[in-house]
């Protein structure tokens, strides 16, 4: 998997604090990197499809600057 994205260092750091680690959520529309949502839900939904998604474990954001 090479699903990397550009991001701010304290724009990471919020969202990881606020969301929880970064994931991909895995399914039929392909891998949508998102965040754990630290257990808030029970199944992750793909934000396209709405169906249920295998979650990985990923780190996809890469630090800029």
């Amino acid at each position: 998997m090479t699903l990397k994205i550009s991001i701010s260092f304290n724009s990471k750091k919020r969202l990881i604090e606020t969301w929880g680690p970064e994931v991909i959520l895995r399914c039929s529309c392909g891998d949508i990197p998102s965040h754990s949502m630290w257990g808030q839900y029970g199944h992750a939904k793909c934000p396209v499809c709405k169906q249920i998604c295998e979650t990985i474990p990923y780190d996809w954001g890469i630090v800029n600057g």
